[in-house]
């Protein structure tokens, strides 16, 4: 297992190669670390922000040779999410993952707050964008994340119904972990957190906590996995609340003319 001391290496020796680049204007230390590392298993993440766009791919290049010949590398994934956006995955010996981002400046956008600045060669730019991009990624309204679950969630709970009726039970338990995840969007939303839903969660003080960690204790049968589904089925709707009081009805009905009947 890597020791701290290594991620900090890691992070002066990037920093320090990233500076010599042409082309670079800066880097951003994001991720858990951006808010001081959660603990000794966090990872790095970095994104080096490119000033131009025709640049981004020659130096993706350069930083991922630079990479390859100082550091041991295990495994190595790269991600080209667009033309100008790289996103690429190392883990490097004693099992330090790092993830290093390279950006062009026209697409930085902050996609969680409190990111930190390693460095900006053009007076605090970066800061504004990233304060620019968060306004506009403001937290969504409850009750619009509500209606637009209501309006599809119904072909999950009859999806899991149907593959519980058929015993197969492991598609019944995904679709219902996929029911699972909505309850905690609206959790974290009705607490005023847009990011990092499944990091959150359990750090949250609700009695619906509680409910929602009991659904996960199921086994692989029929009447373990068919009580879940209730159970997830009221807390969905005890979450979503008034909105929710016709489509309710419905799918309580479903799952009691398909699974009592």
């Amino acid at each position: 297992m890597y020791q701290i001391e290594d991620r900090i290496e890691l992070l002066n020796k990037i920093t320090s190669f990233s500076k010599t680049i042409n082309g670079v204007q800066g880097l951003l230390l994001v991720g858990s670390g951006a808010n001081g590392f959660r603990d000794e298993f966090s990872d790095l993440d970095l994104i080096i922000v490119v000033k131009m766009s025709r640049d981004v791919v020659q130096i993706h290049h350069q930083l991922c040779e630079y990479i390859q010949h100082h550091f041991t590398v295990l495994k190595e994934k790269v991600y080209r999410h667009e033309e100008d956006i790289f996103v690429s995955c190392f883990l490097l010996d004693h099992f330090l993952e790092l993830d290093l981002g390279v950006w062009s400046k026209s697409k930085l956008r902050a996609t969680k707050p409190h990111w930190e600045i390693i460095f900006d060669r053009e007076n605090n730019e970066i800061q504004v964008t990233l304060e620019e991009s968060l306004k506009a990624n403001s937290c969504p309204k409850i009750d619009d994340t509500k209606k637009d679950s209501l309006s599809f969630i119904w072909q999950f709970f009859r999806s899991a119904t149907v593959a519980l009726k058929r015993q197969q039970y492991i598609k019944a338990l995904k679709d219902i972990d996929f029911i699972r995840d909505h309850i905690i969007r609206f959790f974290c939303i009705q607490n005023g957190i847009n990011y990092d839903f499944d990091k959150s969660i359990d750090h949250l003080d609700s009695p619906y906590i509680s409910k929602l960690k009991r659904t996960y204790d199921v086994k692989m049968n029929e009447e373990s996995i068919k009580k879940v589904l209730y159970e997830v089925m009221d807390l969905y709707f005890d979450v979503v609340g008034h909105l929710g009081n016709e489509d309710k009805k419905i799918i309580r009905l479903l799952l009691n003319e398909m699974l009592e009947g």
